[in-house]
């Protein structure tokens, strides 16, 4: 099960959780120890299915992605791997032997790398004495990456990987190992230094000085040779994960496995990358689509609001109107049905039925139709877009 699982990338917990979910019998724990040493163990037997289908297990990193990433992922890493397996006469690469060239009369920076720069060069940056053995690592990279169908092109501060229109970046870098640290003289002496003030101080003042020793770190990092393709990083985006999950996109040495022996699984997710840069810039269109029509209905929700409070308005005006309108008549009513009227009086009532038929023409349809023009309210259903 540990074999197998390492093969597909999983762990052997993984492996064995889909062999039970497709009720495939597994080895029980000490199964092939106890048959090591000769003793008796027994197989359980596959199961007689009658409708046996076939059942993909896909590559670790490939398990929580999506289909289409995923699919592309496997297909490409599948045409790598055989590939590397069958190796034959590869064209050499204009890019890489530019590169190359470049590297070899390039002067080290002040960090001891060889660094080209330029669009139409690939991204390297290792010591001159691991300038051959990137060259190698470099020409099985290209020579796997262009026979699963992907080409390598100049692209703006260097060469990139063009996979189904989309452009993946990458570098070749050396990378630092992690040793014990030994001290040098400046740092002992410094060391020494803060002993011999701190013996001082406890001989004049009676306390110890606990703070400000100097610190010789236990560990630094040196280059000594091992080296990574890197490849450009890119976040899985989808509505459950907005921000996304970062696809792994660094492959380096190690002590158990060199980084051309994962050159298969690197270009598998070359094709990742390229089919999640599609699917996230989809994600996004269809994320600024959803904003465009969330702002559009926030718009006409506002204009539906402010519509409605001025026919709130209006309408409150009208009735405080046509109510002014009523008591107006009823004191005009009151007053002619007394019997004794002053000259006065007659001139106020003359004045007050004038009041009255103001108000009465204020509401007339005529009138109401061009308040309501005016106020832009109740359009004809034809123009209406509240």
């Amino acid at each position: 099960m540990t074999k197998l699982a390492a093969r597909f990338g999983l762990s052997d917990v993984g492996l064995r959780k889909i062999c039970h979910k497709h009720r495939v019998p597994t080895p029980p724990a000490g199964y092939w120890a106890k048959k090591a040493y000769g003793k008796r163990v027994t197989a359980k037997p596959l199961p007689n299915d009658a409708n046996e289908t076939e059942i993909v297990i896909r590559e670790g990193s490939a398990a929580n992605e999506p289909e289409a990433i995923a699919e592309a992922r496997i297909t490409l890493a599948a045409a790598a791997a055989l590939a590397a397996s069958a190796p034959g006469v590869t064209t050499p690469n204009s890019i890489v032997e530019r590169t190359l060239t470049k590297l070899a009369n390039t002067k080290r920076r002040a960090d001891g790398l060889l660094r080209p720069e330029g669009a139409t060069f690939v991204r390297v940056a290792v010591r001159p004495q691991s300038l051959e053995r990137a060259g190698e690592v470099l020409h099985e990279f290209v020579a796997a990456a262009e026979t699963a169908g992907l080409r390598l092109a100049k692209h703006e501060d260097g060469a990139a990987w063009i996979c189904d229109g989309e452009s993946v970046a990458f570098e070749l870098v050396e990378v630092t190992d992690q040793v014990p640290h030994v001290a040098t003289e400046a740092e002992l002496r410094a060391v020494a230094k803060w002993k011999r003030d701190r013996e001082e101080t406890h001989r004049r003042y009676g306390y110890w000085q606990d703070w400000g020793e100097p610190r010789i770190p236990q560990w630094e990092h040196r280059y000594q040779g091992p080296l990574a393709i890197r490849l450009e990083k890119v976040r899985i985006q989808s509505e459950r994960s907005p921000c996304g999950d970062t696809i792994v996109s660094s492959f380096a040495d190690s002590r158990a496995r060199p980084v051309t022996k994962i050159i298969p699984r690197a270009v598998g997710t070359i094709g990742a990358i390229a089919a999640a840069k599609k699917a996230n810039r989809e994600f996004d269109a269809r994320r600024r689509a959803a904003a465009t029509e969330a702002a559009r209905q926030h718009e006409q929700m506002q204009l539906r609001r402010a519509h409605e409070q001025k026919a709130i308005a209006l309408l409150e005006k009208l009735l405080a109107e046509q109510e002014e309108e009523g008591r107006l008549r009823s004191l005009a009513h009151a007053l002619r049905a007394r019997d004794h009227r002053g000259s006065r009086t007659e001139e106020f009532l003359k004045w007050l039925d004038h009041r009255v038929h103001e108000m009465a023409a204020a509401n007339s349809p005529l009138t109401l139709e061009n308040r309501l023009a005016a106020l832009e309210l109740f359009q004809p259903a034809a123009t209406h877009n509240p």
